[in-house]
């Protein structure tokens, strides 16, 4: 499954991040990261990106490959 968007866009997302730091704080690496690290959530989790689904249980479930198709069933 590829990654949302491209390495440009992701590029976008960094820079202007770091760009709307303050001049003090882009000379502060935990600053930089932190912003670095919120482009990349934004990156995967935006518009293009990846929607976490939470499980709260699953049955009838075994380990080991396996091949998904159409049904019907409800999340629990």
């Amino acid at each position: 499954m590829p990654l949302a968007g491209t390495g440009a866009a992701l590029g976008a997302i960094i820079k202007a991040n770091i760009d709307s730091l303050s001049d003090a704080d882009k000379k502060d690496r935990d600053k930089v990261f932190e912003e670095m690290g919120k482009a990349i959530i934004t990156h995967l989790t935006g518009p293009a990106g990846f929607t976490a689904v939470t499980v709260v249980s699953v049955s009838g479930v075994t380990t080991g490959p396996g091949v998904s198709g159409p049904g019907t069933g409800n999340l629990v």
